[in-house]
């Protein structure tokens, strides 16, 4: 792996990309602002802004590998004097790190714009709300305020939880990846969601006495519970692994 051609896939891409990207950017800054206004900055408006981001950060794995998407352009990319290990990585910082700041920053000046045009409107209008200066503005409803949050962590993991899978779906699927990645998780999601009743419904029918049951008794706690999460930790981590590498595998194969 050359970091030189890294660093010139990476010039390639802001040549061809930097206005699109700052555009989009843009777009997604005022649109916040007349949200942050017009939604009058409460706790449901703030959790829909934070919804749209996800899904935006999960989306943008299909547009860094676009390209593979149509025949004459695939041909182009793979053909690129670089190793697949240089374009798939090349994609991660892209995807793991340019772009996750691009969001982060593009939302914080939207909600600094909207509360500099609440504070012109009603000056005390955020007095109201028990916030009274910017600083703890921003600790309310900007980014930061996420960091504050107990499963912090565990937000950031399922983050790039799904730009992993999107990153593999982008490469994997040659036509609409982020559908088809949806359709996927869906079905897998409906799997375990019967799996998981139906093992309930056999532990209780085993472990309950009929008369509870037919007494509407039938669902008791049984959960088994932990004071530690450190095992999702454990599985978002192998679960991000999995997917990179299974990128790396699935570019080699594109190429050859």
């Amino acid at each position: 792996m050359n970091i030189n051609n890294i660093k010139k896939l990476l010039k390639v891409y802001f040549y061809e990309n930097w206005k699109n990207d700052v555009i989009y950017n843009f777009v997604i800054m005022i649109v916040l602002s007349l949200m942050f206004v017009l939604l009058t900055a409460g706790p449901f408006q703030n959790s829909i802004i934070y919804i749209a981001a996800g899904v935006l950060i999960i989306y943008y794995p299909c547009r860094v590998f676009s390209k593979l998407h149509q025949a004459s352009s695939r041909i182009h990319y793979l053909m690129i004097p670089a190793s697949k290990s240089e374009k798939v990585v090349t994609g991660m910082l892209l995807t793991n790190v340019y772009y996750v700041l691009g969001i982060i920053i593009s939302i914080s000046l939207g909600f600094l714009i909207g509360y500099s045009i609440m504070t012109i409107i009603n000056p005390d209008y955020f007095a109201g709300l028990g916030i009274h200066n910017l600083s703890e503005f921003m600790m309310t409803y900007t980014p930061l305020s996420l960091v504050k949050s107990d499963d912090f962590a565990q937000l950031v993991l399922k983050l790039y939880v799904g730009i992993s899978a999107m990153f593999f779906a982008a490469i994997y699927f040659r036509k609409s990846p982020f559908w088809k990645l949806m359709l996927v998780g869906f079905i897998v999601f409906m799997v375990l969601a019967i799996i998981m009743l139906g093992t309930e419904w056999l532990n209780v029918l085993v472990t309950v006495p009929a008369e509870i049951r037919n007494g509407n008794y039938y669902k008791t706690e049984h959960y088994l519970t932990t004071s530690s999460d450190w095992y999702l930790y454990v599985l978002y981590s192998l679960a991000i692994v999995y997917f990179y590498a299974m990128s790396f595998l699935r570019m080699r194969e594109t190429e050859a």
